[in-house]
């Protein structure tokens, strides 16, 4: 599955650091989903990752956008 993780500057040096981002990890299933919660939030840079196992959060709305992966993820692309 594909998500897209919102982060800082900071965390995302974290994670070039570290080599991966520690599970668990939200996402957004769709890039529109993740700009508004980047705005939201003041988060800057949107991670594209992939996962094989994402489970729906539902606490955020609109339900079934956003996800979480009990996966690390050791590969992203900045968006």
């Amino acid at each position: 599955m594909i998500l897209y993780h919102c982060t800082t500057e900071k965390k995302l040096q974290k994670y070039k650091h570290t080599g991966c981002i520690l599970m668990p990890v939200r996402g957004w299933a769709y890039l529109e989903s993740a700009k508004n919660w980047n705005k939201k939030t003041g988060r800057t840079i949107i991670l594209k990752i992939i996962c094989n196992l994402a489970y729906p959060l539902s606490d955020h709305r609109p339900l079934y956008h956003s996800y979480w992966t009990p996966e690390n993820i050791k590969k992203w692309e900045v968006i």
